[in-house]
């Protein structure tokens, strides 16, 4: 290990031997595998077991790990090799990461390098060099308050899905922030769960890859089709009408309503709703309102079913939450344990209840290392933790909060100063 990764993993340990280090075990902990990530060699230690938080907590303690995980599935001997582990049932999972949402925020704090040619570019990281075609992409990200605000927001479009169209009751479900740059959303097994998404419980049955995958569908509209939620064009004494739904029906009639109302009270000159210059003046000055009163829309000339229909799937775009599929359908997925730090960042992630989620500040809350330290930072953009601000950086020395300078150091922006 370089000397940064020293130091990081001499901090990890001093706060897992501390009494601060409190853990936030699943249901059936005995019952899932766990997994290690070491800072040596990048080495994931899996196919563990423990029965209680103190052995968990003593295994971590003697491994000291960068990242702690433990699986969504429950099995009969989680010890076991992969094909004989006895696959009984898992919870169902979510992941909202800022990662894979297109944040305006990017350019200015994420950036990527080419290893072939070393061509170098701001935000989002492509998916091969524009230059050389090779997929050999290195990535920085940070994060920011507006990147786990967009996170935050799509979390709460998950919730709708999960409370008002699968009828879960919110204290059966809890939220975790991961520690770095969004949240999952962990559905654990009950009766309640089990009645409402039809399945059987872990002892029971099995949620099979194909039935998350309907839950996936549902929740990103994905095939959803405006003709099939009460979007028709019919005449009215010679008039044509476009009729569609209503903002008090259930489900994505609500939501498409909702949500053309969002793009109608937007910027509409945007090129992808494909309207003319005509349209764009009709629409500013028609009655949005009319929207949420009737479902008759419009008898607007120039304004047709087939405009109404392309605003119903911007409005599909809009109000479908961003989850990332594979966490969803990954019937043996391993997520991030709760009251354990993240290696990318030093911070904690942190367990809480759907009613502690809107107020929940993952810049304060998540905050793990105490006292003072000095770091040489490289270059780092502004950035808040707990009450103060920081940055930004560029080549200086500065004497930093160590949560702040761990942060630093996690996301290799610093090196340590001896």
């Amino acid at each position: 290990m370089n000397p940064t990764e020293q130091l990081i993993r001499q901090r990890f340990q001093q706060y897992y031997l501390s009494s601060n280090a409190r853990l936030a075990l699943p249901p059936k902990m005995e019952k899932r595998e766990y997994g290690f990530l070491l800072f040596k060699e990048k080495f994931m230690v899996r196919h563990r077991a423990f029965k209680s938080q103190e052995a968990l907590l003593s295994a971590i303690r003697d491994l000291v790990p960068a990242h702690v995980y433990f699986s969504t599935a429950y099995y009969k001997a989680p010890t076991a090799p992969m094909e004989e582990k006895g696959w009984l049932g898992a919870d169902l999972g979510f992941d909202i990461d800022a990662d894979h949402l297109e944040t305006p925020c990017k350019a200015s704090h994420d950036a990527w390098k080419c290893k072939a040619c070393q061509t170098m570019g701001q935000g989002t990281t492509p998916a091969i060099c524009p230059k050389c075609k090779n997929d050999r992409l290195e990535e920085q990200t940070w994060l920011c308050e507006r990147c786990l605000q967009y996170a935050k927001e799509e979390t709460l479009k998950l919730f709708d899905f999960l409370i008002s169209d699968f009828g879960l009751d919110p204290n059966g479900f809890r939220i975790f922030f991961s520690g770095h740059r969004g949240y999952h959303v962990h559905v654990y097994w009950s009766k309640e769960n089990q009645r409402e998404l039809e399945l059987n419980g872990p002892e029971e049955g099995r949620l099979e890859e194909e039935r998350r995958k309907e839950i996936v569908d549902y929740i990103l509209g994905n095939g959803l089709e405006a003709e099939l939620h009460d979007l028709a064009e019919t005449s009215i004494d010679g008039l044509k009408m476009v009729e569609g739904p209503e903002i008090g029906q259930p489900g994505w009639r609500r939501r498409m309503v909702a949500g053309i109302y969002d793009v109608l009270n937007g910027d509409i000159e945007q090129p992808d709703l494909g309207l003319t210059s005509t349209q764009v003046n009709i629409l500013k000055g028609w009655n949005r309102d009319r929207l949420l009163d009737k479902p008759l829309w419009s008898s607007i000339k120039g304004i047709g079913y087939s405009t109404w229909k392309n605003l119903a799937r911007k409005a599909v775009e809009r109000r479908s939450a961003r989850i990332d599929t594979v966490v969803t359908t990954d019937i043996h997925r391993l997520i991030r344990l709760p009251g354990t730090l993240n290696g990318h960042t030093g911070l904690l992630s942190v367990d809480m209840p759907r009613d502690d989620f809107d107020d929940f500040d993952p810049f304060t809350e998540s905050i793990a290392f105490q006292g003072q330290m000095k770091v040489q930072v490289k270059n780092a953009p502004e950035f808040r933790l707990g009450e103060k601000r920081f940055g930004p950086f560029r080549d200086e020395m500065v004497e930093l909060p160590a949560a702040a300078a761990m942060l630093l150091l996690c996301k290799r922006r610093a090196e340590p100063v001896a």
